[in-house]
C-alpha cells in the first residue's frame, strides 16, 4: 500500500481505493500498518485498563512508602537521656539515626505518587490515542482489497497487472512524455482497484464453491455445480482479459522503448556525420564517401519511421487497456 502512482510490481501488499476520502492522519495510520502489520494487531480495549498494571504495583509502592514515613515519624528507638558511650546507647543511637534517615527519605512519597499518576494519565492518553488509530483502520478496511482476500489464482493475475502496470511507469517514453502520462498516472490505480475488487469478489465465490462436495451421484446438483463452475470460469476470464489487454500495452511499449533507443543510438553518430564526410571527401576520390554517409541518414529515417509507428501501437494498446471513463 504503497499509495504512491506507481504500483510495486508483484509485491503483495493491499489495494487501496484510490477515490477513497481518507483524511491525513488516516493515511499516515495506514501507512505505518502496511510497514509494520504486528504494530497495530490488537482491538480497542478501555484506557483505564492501560494504567491498572502501573497503578496497582506503583500505587501499592507508594501506600507502602507512606505507611512507613508515618510509622517512623513517632518511632523512638534511642532514649535522649541514655548515655551514648555504652555499647547499647551507641547501637541505639545508630539505628535512630537509620529511622530518622528512612523518614525524611520516605518524606517524599507524595511526589512519588504524583509520578505514578502522571504516568498513568500518560499510559491512558497513548491507549485512547492507540485506540483512535485502531478504529481509523477498521473504517478504511473497506476501502481496501487484502491479499488474504484472493485465492492464489487471483493473487497471480492482480501481481501479473501490476507487472505490467509497472513496466508501463518504468519506461522511458512514459517518463519522457511520448504517452500520455497523466492519464496512466491516473487510470493505473483506478484499473488496478477495479481488478483488485473483481478479483476478491470471485475468490469469495470461489472459497464457497471449494467446501461444497465437487462429486455427487444426483444429476440435478451435478449440473448446478458444473454452472456454478462455468461461472467462475467465466468470471476469471473476463477479469484476465483485462490483465492481458494491460500486458498487451506493456509490451508495444517495450517495444517503443526499443526503438526509442534505437533512434538515440542513430542521433548520436549521426552528430558527427559532418565531420566524417569531411575526413572521407579528403581521402575519397569518388562518390562513395557520400554514399556511406546518406546511408546513414537514410537507416536513421527507416528507425525513426519504426519508433513512430511502434509508439503510434502503444498508443493504441493504452486506449483498449484504459478506456477513457477510467481516468474522468
Amino acid at each position: 500500500m504503497t499509495e504512491s502512482k506507481k504500483p510495486a510490481g508483484s509485491a503483495m501488499r493491499p489495494v487501496l481505493d484510490p477515490d477513497a476520502e481518507l483524511s491525513d492522519a488516516t493515511r499516515k495510520v495506514l501507512r505505518q500498518a502496511l510497514e509494520d502489520p504486528r504494530r497495530f494487531a490488537g482491538r480497542p480495549a478501555n484506557p483505564l485498563w492501560a494504567a491498572v498494571p502501573l497503578l496497582a504495583r506503583g500505587g501499592a509502592g507508594v501506600a507502602a512508602a507512606g505507611v512507613v514515613w508515618w510509622w517512623t515519624g513517632g518511632l523512638e528507638i534511642a532514649d535522649p537521656a541514655a548515655d551514648s558511650s555504652t555499647i547499647v546507647g551507641a547501637q541505639d543511637h545508630l539505628l535512630q539515626e537509620a529511622v530518622d534517615l528512612a523518614h525524611t527519605l520516605l518524606s517524599v512519597w507524595p511526589l512519588a505518587a504524583g509520578v505514578v499518576a502522571v504516568l498513568c494519565a500518560g499510559l491512558i492518553a497513548d491507549r485512547a490515542l492507540y485506540n483512535g488509530q485502531l478504529r481509523r483502520l477498521a473504517a478504511v478496511q473497506q476501502h481496501l482489497v487484502h491479499p488474504k482476500d484472493l485465492t492464489a489464482d487471483a493473487q497471480e493475475l492482480l501481481a501479473r497487472a501490476r507487472r505490467a502496470m509497472t513496466a508501463v511507469l518504468d519506461s522511458r517514453v512514459h517518463r519522457e512524455k511520448w504517452l500520455d502520462a497523466q492519464r496512466n498516472e491516473a487510470a493505473f490505480p483506478r484499473q488496478e482497484w477495479a481488478i483488485a475488487q473483481d478479483l476478491r469478489d470471485y475468490s469469495r465465490v470461489a472459497r464457497k464453491d471449494q467446501r461444497v462436495p465437487q462429486e455427487t451421484v444426483n444429476d440435478t446438483v451435478a449440473e448446478l455445480l458444473a454452472a456454478r463452475r462455468g461461472v467462475l470460469a467465466t468470471s476469471l476470464h473476463g477479469i484476465e482479459r483485462r490483465v492481458a489487454a494491460l500486458e498487451a500495452y506493456a509490451s508495444q511499449v517495450a517495444e517503443a522503448d526499443a526503438r526509442y533507443a534505437e533512434v538515440r543510438e542513430i542521433e548520436r553518430l549521426d552528430a558527427g556525420s559532418d565531420e566524417l564526410l569531411d575526413l572521407l571527401a579528403r581521402t575519397a576520390v569518388d562518390d562513395l564517401a557520400v554514399a556511406e554517409i546518406e546511408a546513414l541518414t537514410d537507416e536513421a529515417a527507416v528507425v525513426a519511421s519504426t519508433f513512430t509507428k511502434a509508439l503510434e501501437s502503444a498508443k493504441q494498446a493504452a486506449a483498449a487497456a484504459l478506456p477513457l471513463q477510467d481516468v474522468a
